[in-house]
């Protein structure tokens, strides 16, 4: 629930709190919440190097702040500068190594790829939550909302490490949620696909941009929907693998032996 009562959660006036903010996903997030309104933007990024160029987007409602979202230590040290906030959007996320049989269960010659992006790309939202959401609460309610992916619905054999910390972040997603029904903060997943980022598939065509997939997803959370599928054609995708998931799943494996999926 909004913090005015309603179903849904409006961006504008409020302030922001997003991981991984300096490129792709993350910095059309940025970009949008400065578009329609945002009171104020804290932009996060691993590498401080990268923050510069963010804050100027609008000097005076863009905080950068270096985070590396497995880091306690900074994970607590910006929660404790950003006292204000109202929405947190948990973006921040790896693809597993570049090394493919790492990213596997079998293959990979231990577990430490798996172990690496379930903490960045699972526990660590959790724990942005835990420090946040009594803030976004004793500020009068507001949203969280954690990036998922389309490959939560399934296993992708080439990336399975990330679909294993995808698909755990959606239970999650679903326990924040349960936990947070009786407060003012609306908590939605979204089920992302098919956007043009630098974790672009090379050998699937992605058309929609970072700044369009910002828009879809503040559309619908205004709409109040909890579960978001943005991107390119992700409703779509979503209907085709529930329709006959082994089928779907049949689908992939054949693919991981005739033609495997890559990032670029």
């Amino acid at each position: 629930m909004a913090p005015d009562g309603s179903s849904g959660f409006d961006v504008a006036d409020c302030t922001a709190f997003v991981t991984g903010a300096n490129q792709g996903i993350g910095r059309g997030f940025v970009e949008v919440l400065l578009e329609r309104g945002a009171r104020k933007v804290y932009a996060t990024a691993r590498r401080a190097e990268t923050l510069p160029e963010l804050a100027a987007l609008d000097p005076d409602r863009v905080v950068t702040l270096q985070l590396d979202v497995t880091d306690e230590a900074q994970r607590r040290a910006a929660a404790a500068a950003v006292t204000d906030v109202t929405f947190l959007i948990n973006n921040a996320g790896i693809p597993g190594s570049p090394v493919a049989e790492k990213r596997r269960m079998l293959a990979a010659p231990d577990l430490d790829d798996i172990r690496l992006v379930m903490e960045t790309d699972c526990w660590a939202p959790v724990e942005m939550a835990r420090l946040l959401v009594p803030l976004i609460k004793s500020n009068g309610g507001g949203a969280v909302c954690n990036i998922l992916s389309i490959g939560a619905l399934f296993c992708l054999p080439e990336y399975s490490s990330y679909s294993i910390a995808k698909t755990a972040l959606a239970r999650a997603t679903a326990g924040i949620r349960a936990e947070l029904d009786r407060d003012p903060v609306f908590v939605a997943g979204v089920y992302t696909a098919g956007v043009r980022t630098r974790m672009s598939a090379k050998n699937l065509e992605a058309r929609c941009s970072p700044v369009e997939h910002a828009h879809q997803v503040f559309e619908a959370l205004a709409q109040g929907r909890e579960d978001i599928y943005a991107g390119d054609e992700a409703e779509e995708l979503r209907d085709f693998v529930l329709s006959d998931p082994k089928a779907f799943e049949r689908r992939l494996i054949e693919r991981f032996y005739t033609d495997p999926l890559t990032i670029e």
